[in-house]
């Protein structure tokens, strides 16, 4: 799915959450105006009050064949901002391991899962898709439990997604 990203350094406003169901999981997009703040995994302990999302967001899954264009909060050291850059290149379905993504910027394997954990955007900075040399790997600071099955999750549905054809 081609994602057009303008960072910005700052964004003034007041804060909407808006949450976006998705195949896999539901989301908390956090917004100041256009401006994309932080993205949260819906989970038991995180449910309150928020709107659901319309526009282009809501269309995020599975539109993997539309461009969409969203302003991103710039956070982060120039490091994390490169392994994020990075993430980006990783296409839709496919994988790349920490080892992987560390050699193509030059860095070691450790870093880049740190970078990867630290992610304030995720699925749209898709880290789901570095896996370990051996496994899975971890996801958002976990080995094991929700966190990996939810992983696991989103890479069989990119794995499996086929568009539908509409007729002609």
């Amino acid at each position: 799915m081609p994602i057009n990203i303008t960072w910005v350094d700052h964004c003034e406003g007041s804060e909407v959450i808006e949450s976006i169901q998705t195949p896999a999981v539901t989301v908390k997009v956090h917004l100041r105006g256009d401006v994309i703040t932080q993205i949260d995994w819906v989970y038991a302990g995180n449910q309150e009050s928020v709107t659901h999302g319309e526009g282009q967001l809501a269309e995020f899954w599975p539109g993997i064949n539309k461009t969409i264009n969203i302003k991103l909060l710039k956070q982060g050291t120039p490091f994390r901002n490169k392994v994020w850059e990075e993430l980006l290149k990783i296409p839709f379905g496919k994988t790349l391991t920490y080892s992987g993504l560390a050699k193509n910027i030059g860095s070691a394997a450790r870093a880049v899962g740190n970078a990867c954990r630290d992610n304030p955007y995720p699925l749209i900075i898709p880290c789901h898709r570095v896996v370990a040399v051996n496994g899975m790997g971890g996801f958002n600071g976990h080995r094991h439990g929700a966190f990996m099955e939810l992983k696991a999750k989103l890479l069989d549905y990119e794995a499996n997604y086929t568009p539908c054809k509409t007729p002609h």
